[in-house]
């Protein structure tokens, strides 16, 4: 599309061949930018969420009540544990559905700090199933922000496109990936506490997306570590 933005703007012609475009968005994210970036569900809108100044800039970017807190994106699981305990259930969710379209509601670790959290006792977090945010997180040595590249209450941008008609010049760095391959955000669910140590635990939904929640529980059923620690029970969470 043709456009007169100034926002420095990087397509990708070869995903196995995008280290240059990673490389550029980590330098944008240590000097406190904010870089909208292809995953795979919707396209992303991200910063350092470890720099509280460009957090608070995301904030006003997305037009979002800062109270809801962001959803954290990772490398991967061992990069997940700097900022949450994993118990059991947890950890075989992990395997079974990461990297992948599912973010796990958590609660984050003690020394988290409360810029990040929100003051709330929870965490999104997700390692997705692409090249370029994984690549990020892996660069600059922490999770991105994970939100999705529009304005609050806007469409989902799948395209590029999208974020660049809602965003503007506000944001430093997009990058193009071409069309999502998906059509719907993550999915959310989370582990239910169980009252006793010894009890198993149950799965919450917060929101039904690109991984089917049927799906879900198809592939817990038939693992049995799943089903050493999981009550065989889905259910509504409260929101």
């Amino acid at each position: 599309m043709g456009t007169s933005l100034s926002a420095e703007i990087m397509r990708i012609e070869n995903m196995d061949r995008c280290d240059n475009v990673i490389e550029r968005a980590a330098e944008v994210f240590k000097a406190g930018g904010i870089v909208a970036y292809p995953t795979d569900t919707s396209y992303g809108l991200g910063c350092d969420p470890r720099n509280p100044d460009a957090l608070e800039r995301l904030i006003a970017v997305k037009r979002r009540d800062r109270r809801v807190g962001f959803p954290l994106l990772f490398a991967d699981e061992t990069q997940c544990g700097l900022y949450h305990d994993f118990q059991s259930l947890e950890r075989v969710i992990a395997r079974l559905f990461w990297p992948g379209a599912l973010t796990l509601i958590v609660a984050p670790r003690p020394d988290v700090p409360a810029h990040i959290t929100a003051g709330r006792g929870s965490i999104a977090i997700r390692v997705p199933d692409h090249i370029i945010p994984r690549g990020i997180a892996s660069k600059i040595g922490g999770p991105i922000v994970g939100t999705s590249a529009n304005r609050s209450g806007g469409p989902s941008p799948f395209n590029l496109s999208v974020a660049l008609g809602q965003l503007g010049d506000e944001v430093d760095l997009y990058i193009d990936g071409g069309p999502s391959l998906a059509h719907e955000n993550s999915t959310i669910i989370g582990v239910e506490a169980p009252e006793t140590e010894e009890d198993t635990r149950s799965i919450k939904i917060y929101r039904e997306g690109a991984l089917p929640i049927a799906q879900v529980e198809a592939d817990l059923r038939v693992d049995s570590d799943a089903m050493r620690f999981w009550s065989a029970r889905i259910i509504d969470a409260e929101i």
